[in-house]
């Protein structure tokens, strides 16, 4: 193989790459939410659980500004939804929320959608909110 059949491959090996990436990264992808405090709660749309294609989603990212952390909101099913502080409880990192589970990219820590600790070294579950529901929204009491 000579040179320029080497760029040849090599360029090609890259485009196609590039290509296929936005197709895996919608899979991976979590939907993030800013949000505003009010009178000690978070209010969320229950539609911020609908991706652009109209598929229901898992779990949704909630920032805001005045919290250290993120809060990853998953839905159970389609009344119930668990709210959790995105710090872990080993040393304070914060995880990553996936889909069906959180992970510490310190330590390795691992727990399910609804904080309970699936692999140490975290000892203790990550701490919860309580929420209410209404027709249209989701409140997050800190």
């Amino acid at each position: 193989m000579d040179r320029k059949e080497f760029l040849r491959l090599i360029g090609g090996s890259c485009l196609a790459i590039a290509g296929i990436a936005p197709f895996f990264s919608g899979c991976t992808s979590i939907h993030k939410v800013s949000a505003v405090i009010s009178d000690n709660k978070l209010r969320l749309s229950k539609n911020e659980f609908t991706s652009d294609q109209g598929k229901p989603l898992e779990v949704v990212l909630v920032r805001a500004a005045s919290l250290a952390f993120p809060i990853a909101l998953y839905r159970i099913n389609p009344e119930e939804y668990i709210a959790l502080w995105m710090e872990c409880t080993h040393k304070g990192c914060e995880v990553n929320a996936q889909p069906n589970y959180l992970v510490c990219p310190c330590h390795g820590s691992e727990f399910d959608a609804k904080g309970n600790v699936v692999q140490g070294p975290a000892e203790t579950n990550l701490k919860t909110f309580n929420i209410t529901t209404d027709h249209e929204n989701i409140y997050i009491y800190l």
